[in-house]
């Protein structure tokens, strides 16, 4: 019995010492800062969030606490909405000291060994940024070619060399630590000198060739920085041609670089696939559709809830039939007498609008007369409208057909008849427009009708040329 005791508070001691390991508690010290209320905040992806509340005592002295632990990465000290410093965390024990006159300059750490690395390399950012801000005021002061100005331009380019050594350095010192993986995840390459045969593309095709360089993409940490989600949105935004077959190919190419870091990819996974969905450019669903399926329905990743999966799932099913480029479902609706069916499919035209509408809804009201505008215009020239009412009672319908003279093909449901034009068409709001070819294919969608004129003007204007080309080879 009595050995049993023992091994039994042996093994509470034991737990209560490990229980106390995990605990983090960040001491900053601040000389000379004011009595307030100070947080403490994690970077996660593409935002920064509150962690910890304390109070800073008379002595500037503020305890951050908690029973958890903190996840590696950087962090930052903030009152109000401003922020105090950022720091890096590698241990649950930290303490940070410093005064207001230079907070990065006078700061003293304990515990861990990140810190040092990351506040030597700020100290030494901040002493040579000084001297490259001193020497550029006195450029002011001289010509550009004159002799002054070329030496003191000399100097700033001595220093500017100095600071590419230090990092150098420090990278071979400190491999693999957060702040060299930062360092490298935050550098842009330097585009070197075109060779003689290069075109003008070649700037922009070797930047972005070299864009993911040294970038640590094995090292989760990073994601507790800013780093990475700034990196891949300028990649996506500034490098990649903003249309769905390339940006495609991007997504899966930074998805293919942290496909073996876990949270690296679920991040990055859940934060595109979200992007897409809700983007507003037209055409980019198809991103989101090819996310979701090449990715979530297909791999079924397990950190993704099953009922968020088959949402996800039926949403991008909803979209595919939908998207640029696709043949456009058929509509079999009745026309406004009730009397015989029409479909979309049957319409012969070179452009095909379908505008599906309601005499109740208000932006309807605003857009259906100036579409009707746009039709008289355009409708010699090969283009019809199927316009299909979305309301399940006509008359409403019917008397703003007659009233506008809306005399394009019209269509809608009746008596006992419902057509599945609601679900096949994704419709949620009304007006929705689609811009269809000759095919049927879908050219453009979801757009207003001014961008439709511009639209058709354009598909009008191609056709035309096209037209005249052929007469003047014919001569």
């Amino acid at each position: 019995m009595h050995t049993l005791k023992s091994f039994l508070l042996t093994t509470i001691g034991a737990l209560i010492s490990l229980s106390a390991y995990s605990q983090y508690e960040i001491e900053v010290k601040i000389k000379d800062f004011p009595d307030t209320t100070a947080y403490l905040s994690y970077f996660y992806g593409k935002g920064q969030f509150y962690k910890d509340t304390a109070e800073v005592n008379p002595k500037g002295e503020i305890i951050f606490s908690g029973k958890d632990t903190l996840e590696h990465g950087m962090y930052s000290v903030l009152v109000g909405n401003s922020k105090i410093f950022d720091f890096l965390v590698d241990a649950q024990k930290l303490s940070l000291e410093t005064d207001t006159s230079d907070v990065v300059g006078n700061m003293k750490i304990k515990g861990g060994k990140e810190n040092q690395i990351f506040f030597d390399y700020m100290k030494y950012l901040s002493t040579k940024n000084a001297e490259v801000e001193k020497y550029r005021n006195e450029l002011s002061s001289y010509q550009q070619n004159s002799s002054e100005y070329k030496a003191i331009q000399e100097q700033v380019n001595t220093i500017n060399g100095q600071v590419k050594e230090y990092i150098t350095q420090l990278h071979r010192d400190h491999q693999g630590s957060l702040t060299s993986n930062f360092i490298y995840a935050i550098e842009y390459p330097t585009v070197p000198e075109a060779p003689a045969e290069a075109d003008s593309t070649f700037g922009y095709r070797y930047f972005k060739t070299h864009f993911f360089d040294n970038f640590a993409f094995d090292d989760a940490r990073l994601l507790r920085t800013a780093a990475f989600h700034d990196k891949t949105k300028y990649y996506l935004d500034k490098l990649t041609r903003q249309q769905p077959d390339s940006i495609i190919e991007a997504v899966d190419y930074i998805l293919a670089k942290v496909k073996n870091n876990p949270p690296l990819y679920k991040y990055a996974l859940s934060d595109l696939t979200s992007r897409y969905e809700r983007s507003q450019v037209m055409g980019m669903d198809a991103v989101f559709v090819h996310l979701a399926k090449n990715y979530f329905m297909k791999d079924k990743p397990e950190w993704f809830a099953k009922k968020n999966l088959e949402k996800l799932a039926e949403r991008a099913n909803a979209l595919d039939p939908l998207l640029l480029g696709k043949k456009a479902p058929n509509i079999i609706v009745k026309d406004t007498a009730m009397k015989k069916f029409i479909q979309l499919y049957d319409v012969k035209a070179k452009y095909t609008v379908v505008y599906i509408w309601s005499p109740d809804c208000g932006h309807c009201k605003k857009a259906t007369p100036k579409l009707k505008e746009v039709y008289d215009r355009v409708k010699d020239r090969g283009v019809e409208v199927f316009a299909v009412g979305s309301e399940f009672e006509n008359e409403a319908w019917i008397e703003f057909i007659n009233t506008h003279d809306l005399n394009w093909i019209n269509g809608s449901d009746g008596g006992d008849f419902k057509s599945n034009f609601r679900t096949l068409y994704d419709v949620y709001s009304t007006p929705q427009t689609y811009l269809l070819d000759k095919d049927k294919k879908i050219l453009s969608k979801k757009m207003s009708v001014e961008s439709l004129e511009n639209m058709l003007e354009y598909y009008l204007n191609k056709e035309d040329e096209k037209a005249d080309n052929a007469k003047m080879k014919s001569k």
